[in-house]
């Protein structure tokens, strides 16, 4: 009986909100949306990863503190990269190196990405977080918004949704 009235309860509320998440305070997004790289006003492509831990970027290093000497608190921690959009627009980024990331690779071993911390308007939303730096010229989408961020943004995943909202932020 109480399988039955809370299967009535789901239905009815599917019914009313459009199978819209009824979770307070919290902002349903497609799989796929604009996001908008603040400071640097680039529009990108993201896909919205719950499987990812941390966000990541499509970007080019230009110069980065070697990473043996910027683990030990000694030294410039400034990074500078690149990153484009799909459009060829491209913008240049100076910051300051959070961290290394190591990454397991499939083949075995490690590689190690540089972290900084960047803002990303994603559905009006403006979300702030650590993101790998990596190559991703061999995927789809320019940025990858994982869980960190997500869940910094109280942000629920529809897979069958893309582009929901404007990347914009007040």
């Amino acid at each position: 009986m109480t399988r039955l009235i809370t299967l009535c309860v789901s239905a009815l509320a599917v019914a009313l909100f459009g199978g819209q998440a009824v979770a307070q305070g919290k902002v349903t997004l497609g799989w796929l949306e604009f996001v908008r790289v603040q400071g640097a006003d680039l529009r990108m492509d993201a896909k919205l990863d719950t499987g990812a831990k941390t966000s990541s970027i499509h970007a080019e290093i230009l110069s980065a503190p070697d990473r043996r000497s910027s683990s030990d608190g000694e030294g410039d921690h400034v990074i500078v990269f690149r990153i484009n959009n799909e459009k060829g627009d491209e913008r240049t980024i100076e910051s300051e190196l959070v961290r290394w990331a190591a990454i397991k690779k499939k083949s075995g071993g490690v590689l190690y990405r540089p972290v900084v911390t960047m803002d990303f308007c994603i559905g009006g939303n403006l979300l702030s977080g650590e993101v790998t730096l990596a190559d991703r010229g061999h995927f789809n989408y320019e940025v990858l918004v994982g869980r960190n961020m997500l869940e910094a943004g109280q942000i629920l995943v529809d897979p069958s949704e893309i582009y929901t909202d404007k990347s914009r932020c007040t």
